[in-house]
């Protein structure tokens, strides 16, 4: 349906945007001590600078919603592709959309609430590397918007 299609590419370059942003809170890895070096990648500082200051990136809601909308497009798109066979039609952006919400749901609920403990599982895959599922959702989406029909994207 391209109803759950133009959700899916605009959810996931918001998902991807929103993670990339909230990166800048979280450069500096503890674990290696004082003399940490940033954890960064070529051009990431130029698109930081453009989001910096109060944005709709760093609105509680805003991040809500997009990571609760990213989740349930990604599980809709899995059962039923733009073009193509079950399952398989739309695999890359369903997963990407499922990856990039649950992160940003994750992200959400961590901030919001003192009790809320991340298990440590779940703390590798999604709060570690947090920056790359991002980037891999914001090209998925640029790439699912200009192929719609390719199988498995």
């Amino acid at each position: 349906m391209a109803q759950f299609y133009c959700l899916s590419v605009m959810l996931s370059i918001l998902c991807g945007l929103i993670l990339i942003y909230n990166q800048n809170e979280n450069l500096e890895d503890d674990s290696f001590g004082e003399g940490a070096e940033k954890k960064t990648l070529p051009g990431l500082e130029k698109i930081q600078e453009g989001l910096a200051g109060e944005s709709l990136f760093s609105n509680e809601l805003f991040k809500l919603v997009c990571g609760a909308l990213c989740f349930v497009t990604g599980f809709v798109i899995f059962f039923v592709p733009y073009h193509g066979i079950s399952v398989i039609g739309d695999l890359l952006p369903a997963l990407v959309c499922l990856l990039a919400g649950a992160c940003v749901l994750l992200e959400y609920f961590e901030e919001k609430s003192d009790s809320f403990v991340v298990p440590e599982v779940m703390e590798n895959i999604f709060v570690a590397n947090k920056l790359y599922i991002g980037i891999a959702s914001l090209f998925v989406g640029v790439i699912h918007f200009v192929l719609p029909g390719v199988p498995l994207l």
